[in-house]
């Protein structure tokens, strides 16, 4: 990162990419809530695809929240995240950010690569076995939120892994809705 950084140009490239959301930092149940308010805010007359977008919001940011690695310098108990979303053209976009251990990648990216690959019959199908299922070991639910996100998306997941140490990936998700279904 350079020495000094231009709020500026941060601003500027906001501005250009429609972004409605961005936040790096500390996730928190309050912290969502207000998002979750502003995202309904701005997406009032998206009757449909807003629906969609906070759901998938909620959805993700609850991810950061509950499998986050990364632990805030503040207080020790926060985990930390990217979340953010953007108008696109057509479309919406929602992505997230966070720090996952390096031992669950392989798992991670084959689940994403599973759900990317089956069509929508077979995703309700693949969520009802994973609910039948017992969960799965620090699992916080019953192991179907990816699943549910392309569902309401209607689109595939967008999963990308950037090592960060030799124990650490940043899981990047990216998940885009049409504004019209």
């Amino acid at each position: 990162m350079s020495e000094k950084f231009n709020v500026f140009e941060f601003y500027s490239q906001i501005e250009q990419e429609n972004i409605l959301l961005s936040y790096k930092g500390p996730v928190t149940d309050f912290l969502l809530t207000e998002f979750s308010n502003d995202i309904r805010a701005q997406l009032k007359d998206e009757r449909k695809a807003g629906k969609k977008v906070f759901a998938i919001f909620m959805e993700l940011a609850q991810n950061v929240l509950y499998y986050s690695t990364e632990i805030d310098g503040f207080d020790g108990n926060d985990k930390v995240g990217i979340l953010a979303v953007s108008q696109i053209g057509d479309a919406y976009t929602v992505m997230t950010g966070n720090m996952v251990p390096a031992e669950i990648v392989p798992k991670l990216v084959a689940k994403c690569e599973k759900i990317n690959s089956l069509d929508r019959d077979s995703l309700r199908a693949y969520k009802r076995e994973l609910r039948d299922s017992p969960p799965h070991t620090g699992s916080k639910g019953a192991g179907i939120g990816l699943v549910q996100v392309a569902l309401t998306a209607n689109n595939h997941l967008d999963a990308h892994m950037e090592q960060v140490d030799d124990d650490h990936y940043m899981f990047l998700l990216t998940v885009k809705v049409p504004k019209s279904q």
